[in-house]
């Protein structure tokens, strides 16, 4: 599932390639989707000017000029595809946008993620949003901020990195790559966390989202031909993905077990 670095950069195409354009034509092929019927989808975004992108946690809200804006939300396979107009669209998109340069954006894979049109450009009134935590990287997500959030928890740390309404954003990938950097080991308890562990953590999670989203992520799925950035911080990963290979520190060979339902990727040295 793409978290923060590969939603930021989907984010970043989107600005530099569809904002300000006007879509002319709407295909719809599979319903379920959306949150209104077909016609209703196509009459509201149809000659509506993209008008802003942003991101919130894992989603992407795109505004329109009517004030209504769309809510994607990729879920685990879900991704986003940007055709030229010399180019052939290939494959099975969920939804087709037919932009006014020629340029066609499809969605792709919304099978169990989502694109919702809400009456609204107000990300609080978007119920698509409710109950998440806060953005890791926002400028008031303070380390006593964080520190005051994790005192409230005492269950394993892992887990609770993944839990959206406790930091939005963070999954699996990350909460590993955290973890190895802060070096706490997956299933330790937030309650048992040393003062020094949670402030390293803290750290940790902002500079690796941030060092990720420099280099796009670990996308596999391009958003354009053209696209030279999307998965560019696949060869940075310490433990992710990296199984019976060696630590990068200390040369151990780097493990997987099961933590709260999740593989959890980890150096059984270098992590205490």
């Amino acid at each position: 599932m793409p978290e923060i670095p590969e939603i930021e950069t989907v984010r970043v195409h989107l600005e530099h390639k569809v904002q300000g354009q006007v879509i002319e034509q709407v295909t719809v092929n599979r319903e379920k989707a959306l949150n209104v019927p077909v016609q209703d989808f196509i009459g509201a975004t149809t000659a509506q000017q993209i008008t802003a992108i942003r991101r919130r946690a894992k989603q992407i809200i795109i505004s329109l000029s009517n004030k209504h804006a769309l809510v994607v939300h990729f879920m685990l396979e879900g991704y986003m595809r940007l055709f030229y107009p010399s180019e052939e669209l290939t494959g099975r998109p969920t939804v087709v946008f037919m932009l006014n340069s020629g340029q066609k954006l499809a969605f792709f894979k919304l099978n169990l993620g989502y694109l919702h049109l809400v009456p609204t450009v107000n990300l609080a009134e978007m119920h698509e949003l409710d109950r998440l935590g806060p953005e890791p990287l926002a400028a008031d997500f303070t380390l006593g901020k964080f520190l005051e959030l994790l005192a409230q928890h005492k269950g394993m740390i892992k887990p609770l990195l993944l839990d959206q309404e406790f930091i939005a954003g963070i999954g699996n990938v990350y909460s590993n790559e955290a973890l190895f950097c802060s070096r706490i080991m997956p299933e330790r308890k937030a309650s048992q966390l040393t003062t020094a562990e949670r402030q390293n953590l803290y750290h940790c999670i902002r500079e690796i989202l941030a060092r990720a989203i420099k280099f796009g992520g670990v996308y596999e799925e391009k958003f354009a031909s053209d696209d030279n950035l999307t998965g560019g911080f696949e060869p940075y990963l310490q433990v992710a993905y990296r199984t019976g290979q060696p630590c990068t520190v200390c040369s151990q060979l780097i493990e997987t077990k099961r933590v709260g339902g999740r593989n959890a990727f980890y150096c059984p040295a270098c992590q205490k």
